[in-house]
């Protein structure tokens, strides 16, 4: 390097600026390294990695192979950081679908942390007492029908339907229709009669006198003529049948209370204001 290069240089190290400049792109790269460092940490953890195993083979009846897993982990992984930074950039925020989900994951929560006791025998007696009506066996009947369509040809159903009441109570026999539901119940439920065959034919069960042919009576149909052949009371069973579904329901109402007994709390820790409504 000849004298006047080595001057220059000397001058140009020597400024201030240079200096400046330079401090500034150690301080930078410095910087850089150091935030390279300190980024965010996913973890996949053993558990999770055999969570996703897991629920692989539930779907597919057979375990993944080391590339399926692998995808899985890599899916994952790309779920969490899709994620994260959604949150990063607040597009969490004003969304009703991800707070509803979180409401539901805090009532959940919420429910799980209860310190609920295990119901004693009285208790469950009391709860099953106050609730009895629950856990009655509804009354059944046993009936037979004869049906009459309404897209029958010939004879109208009304017509059928009298003129076979009338051959029934003299004693003799009538023919019912083609029918896709039965046409005799050894033992039925008057809600099951209603749902199959409509209110009016359950109101019409409900009044026929046993051994009786009654009717006729309407159903989405077309008309029946009944004849209930026995009664079975409502019964309702002793708690020890029933025990069971007497504990579950009464954990149900305690974490149910539990729950409610939370959210008020939250009302109390926050300020709640409602646009045109008084400040609570």
């Amino acid at each position: 390097m000849t004298e006047p290069s080595r001057s220059w240089l000397s001058r140009v190290l020597r400024e201030p600026l240079v200096h400046f400049i330079v401090l500034g792109a150690v301080l930078f790269g410095v910087i850089a390294f150091a935030n390279h460092l300190k980024r965010p940490v996913v973890r996949i953890d053993a558990q999770e990695i055999e969570q996703l195993a897991g629920y692989w083979e539930l779907q597919s009846q057979r375990p993944p192979t080391r590339a399926e897993l692998s995808a899985l982990i890599n899916e994952r992984v790309d779920e969490e950081l899709l994620a994260r930074e959604a949150i990063r950039l607040g597009l969490d925020k004003d969304d009703m679908i991800v707070r509803r989900r979180l409401a539901q994951k805090m009532a959940f929560a919420s429910e799980d942390i209860a310190d609920i006791p295990e119901p004693d025998d009285k208790t469950l007696q009391a709860y099953y007492d106050a609730n009895r009506d629950r856990y009655a066996v509804p009354g059944r009947v046993a009936l037979r029908h004869i049906y009459f369509s309404r897209d029958r040809t010939g004879e109208t159903p009304q017509a059928a339907a009298a003129a076979a009441l009338a051959t029934l109570k003299a004693g003799g026999s009538a023919t019912s229709d083609p029918s896709l539901l039965p046409l005799t119940y050894a033992d039925i439920a008057e809600a099951d009669l209603t749902r199959d065959y409509g209110p009016d034919f359950t109101a019409a069960v409900h009044k026929a006198k046993v051994g009786e042919w009654t009717g006729p009576a309407p159903s989405a149909y077309g008309l029946h003529l009944i004849r209930v052949e026995r009664r079975l009371p409502p019964v309702t069973p002793p708690l020890a049948e029933v025990r069971d579904d007497v504990r579950a329901a009464w954990l149900a109402d305690r974490r149910a209370d539990e729950n409610r007994k939370f959210r008020a709390s939250l009302r109390k820790r926050y300020k709640v204001e409602i646009a045109g409504l008084p400040q609570s």
